[in-house]
């Protein structure tokens, strides 16, 4: 079985979600992040103790997700990486994850020495498993 955790700032959901379909239909298990709504990033719940427990545990599941991977594709539209998606790459390579990506380019040079391949298409990513 080929595994593959995907990560993604949220403004990419709907190209994310196509090529984790994409991807499904070549035979992959894709982990997604957790982009459902009511949940945005600016929700507030009754008490910040509560909003902080909400998205410590939506972190937690994608970490979780990216432990249980063959590989972490990280979903780097317009060579776009926000903080999540950072704290997700730092994480993959501290378990000796192979990190592959969209594109070369996250925007900052650090993040980029942690790319081990580029895939542009659901194709070429299901080669490199």
């Amino acid at each position: 079985m080929r595994t593959v955790a995907i990560c993604s700032s949220k403004k990419y959901k709907d190209q994310l979600h196509q090529f984790a379909l994409e991807l499904e239909k070549l035979g992959a298990v894709v982990f997604e992040p957790n982009f459902k709504e009511p949940l945005p990033e600016y929700y507030k719940a009754e008490s910040d103790h509560i909003t902080k427990v909400i998205f410590k545990g939506l972190t937690l599941e994608h970490f979780d997700w990216i432990r249980k991977a063959d590989v972490c594709f990280i979903f780097n539209q317009d060579d776009y990486v926000g903080t999540s998606v950072t704290m997700e790459m730092a994480y993959a390579s501290a378990l000796s994850k192979a990190i592959y990506a969209l594109s070369e380019k996250t925007g900052e040079p650090c993040r980029d020495s942690l790319i081990d391949k580029v895939a542009t298409t659901p194709e070429e990513l299901i080669k490199l498993l």
